[in-house]
């Protein structure tokens, strides 16, 4: 049967002020009433049924989690600490397999947006089959329509098969994030994709290769599924396995021996509070205004507030964000560097604001 699993255990720092410790990035409602996890959760259930979804977490935020969403408190993990996503990959499969040996994982980032959700069904069901029946992982790939360099590529190689419509590729090769000269040539090239961060793959599979390339991992996440042991012990086990991507520790191994299948789709990894500007409506001057605003002289700005004024002169291509403690002002090309904010704010032990 197809399973999934939603990794909801990012900090998401990089939407500093609203993402904070105690409410990360997957837990904003940016795009409507509800969060960015709720609208993950909802777009995969047209799938998979919910009683086979499970949702990865930070422990603490667990019991939160289940209440948001309509699934049992006992299909929410919390993660004793963050390890990146290849634990969290390797761990869902052990314990879907206790349940179905013959288990189809698909994995899920819990903070994308995705605009045509036909097509993601659509894509995500042909996923599924070729994982089954290959044994070989597959990875969406979203086709580019700029060169851009905040995304990882995958290298296309030649068509395995096209099924109901849909083109189905093996890939040869993951690539970095690119400078600008060489995300333009992947572009013309159209041999490129860029990285969704989604994966499906049989759940035995995934945890065989694991077993092989990250021993470490596997250890310690059959003793975790196995369950029986306290806390306490689980966060020491966990905190000591390698902090690695599924990219970098299980995919990359697999050269030549991974599908994947281009897709448009309206993705956007929301990445950073510059990317809502390419999401919501803006006005006549390119300014996204959310809250009371007055932008005069102003464009191409991202102006978020909670309920005090915010007036603008003459600024141009700037995010200002206030959340009522505290008010974010910053360059819509330097919105990257909003993490170093939380790090000043750590070495300064100024816990509040975090």
């Amino acid at each position: 049967m197809n399973w999934a699993v939603i990794m909801a255990g990012g900090s998401g720092t990089r939407f500093w002020p609203e993402s904070r410790k105690h409410r990360a990035k997957q837990f904003l409602d940016l795009f409507g009433p509800k969060t960015l996890l709720e609208q993950t959760f909802d777009r995969v259930k047209k799938v998979i049924p919910p009683s086979r979804i499970l949702v990865f977490t930070a422990s603490d935020k667990a019991a939160s989690t289940a209440k948001l969403l309509p699934i049992p408190r006992s299909q929410v993990i919390g993660e004793p600490a963050g390890r990146n996503t290849a634990p969290c990959a390797a761990w869902a499969a052990s314990l879907v397999l206790k349940k179905d040996p013959s288990a189809v994982l698909g994995i899920f980032p819990a903070d994308h947006f995705i605009k045509d959700e036909i097509t993601f069904s659509k894509v995500l069901r042909v996923a599924f089959g070729q994982a089954d029946g290959s044994g070989m992982p597959v990875t969406l790939g979203i086709k580019p329509d700029q060169p851009h360099t905040g995304y990882g590529y995958l290298e296309i190689a030649g068509k395995k098969a096209t099924v109901r419509g849909t083109p189905v590729f093996f890939l040869k090769r993951f690539h970095e994030k690119p400078a600008l000269a060489q995300a333009r040539a992947y572009l013309r090239s159209k041999k490129f994709l860029w990285n969704a961060g989604i994966f499906i793959w049989r759940a035995d599979c995934l945890l065989e290769t694991t077993r092989r390339e990250l021993p470490a991992v596997f250890k310690t996440i059959v003793k975790l599924a196995a369950g029986g042991i306290s806390a306490v012990v689980a966060k020491k086990l966990f905190t000591k396995v390698p902090n690695i991507s599924i990219d970098h520790g299980l995919m990359e191994k697999l050269s030549g021996g991974i599908l994947t299948i281009p897709v448009s789709m309206g993705w956007n990894d929301v990445g950073s509070w510059a990317s809502l500007g390419d999401l919501l409506p803006v006005d006549r001057a390119g300014n996204l205004s959310v809250g009371t605003n007055i932008l005069v002289e102003s464009s191409g700005n991202v102006v978020k507030g909670t309920g005090r004024l915010i007036a603008t002169v003459g600024l141009k291509d700037h995010v200002v964000v206030d959340t009522g403690d505290a008010i974010l002002v910053c360059p819509v090309s330097k919105t990257e560097s909003i993490r170093k904010i939380v790090v000043e704010l750590q070495k300064r032990k100024m816990h509040r604001f975090l």
